[in-house]
């Protein structure tokens, strides 16, 4: 609103508002938002306000950075920060839901996570790995939440300031599209990449709506068949151990079997 008071001189005229928001340099999500917040001003005020039709209002896609992006600003990060990014990764949490995060919510020997929820989304249960588990463990504990009631603006300027950094150091300037929400994109489309399936992507996120999930079935291209690691066994017991360790079976052949792993 102040920005529209300076360069109109008075927000009482709808119609230079109209005009002023069809003229921005912005996609029609953002001049819908702009509209709706005028429409609201405009009822504070007692007059009335139509909302015109605004096009283009798809949503962008979100920018996904690739696995050794997000690890080299884990890498380049104050402590309390890479564990941050490094539960943001393997989890998909929101950063709001692991600034809630107690020290009750993690299980050190199951390396259980308790996720709670925000933003109409549902309680979730994850396992993390030993990696992010020690770097947990080795946080202070002053505090009953993990990350000690930091602020998310700390967070914020902190992977900004990394992000400059090893942008520079990695002469890699994709590094400066990264923010903290890309870690969460990153671990839906890896989800939904390696299983195929839609509603476990879901439950992964926590997603009540499916149509939010959906978005990441229209980023996701399947690899080819190259990106798979295939093993062959005669054995029962080797058989046995290949699908506890995540293989899946392809199909009979040679009095043998076939399995595959993606890479």
């Amino acid at each position: 609103m102040v920005k529209l008071s300076n360069r109109l001189g008075s927000l009482l005229d709808g119609e230079a508002v109209k005009d002023f928001v069809a003229r921005m340099d912005a996609r029609g999500g953002t001049k819908k938002l702009n509209l709706l917040a005028y429409r609201l001003y405009a009822k504070w005020k007692g007059f009335k306000f139509d909302l015109p039709r605004v096009g283009d209002t798809e949503p962008q896609l979100p920018f996904i950075p690739t696995e050794a992006e997000l690890d080299s600003l884990i890498a380049g990060s104050w402590k309390k920060l890479a564990s941050l990014l490094q539960l943001l990764k393997e989890t998909g949490c929101r950063v709001g839901e692991a600034q809630k995060a107690e020290w009750t919510d993690l299980d050190p020997e199951s390396c259980i996570f308790n996720i709670r929820a925000e933003k109409g989304s549902r309680n979730r249960q994850c396992k993390l790995s030993q990696k992010l588990l020690s770097m947990l463990m080795r946080l202070p504990k002053k505090n009953k939440l993990i990350f000690g009631g930091t602020h998310t603006g700390v967070f914020r300027n902190g992977i900004q300031s990394v992000r400059k950094r090893q942008a520079s150091k990695l002469e890699s300037p994709r590094l400066l599209k990264v923010h903290l929400h890309s870690f969460r994109h990153w671990k839906a489309c890896h989800v939904y990449w390696k299983s195929k399936d839609i509603l476990y992507t879901q439950s992964v996120l926590g997603h009540k709506s499916l149509n939010s999930t959906l978005r990441y079935a229209r980023i996701v291209q399947w690899e080819a068949e190259s990106d798979y690691l295939c093993r062959f066994t005669r054995s029962l017991a080797e058989a046995t151990s290949l699908i506890e360790g995540g293989w899946e079976f392809v199909t009979d052949m040679d009095q043998g079997k076939l399995f595959r792993k993606r890479k």
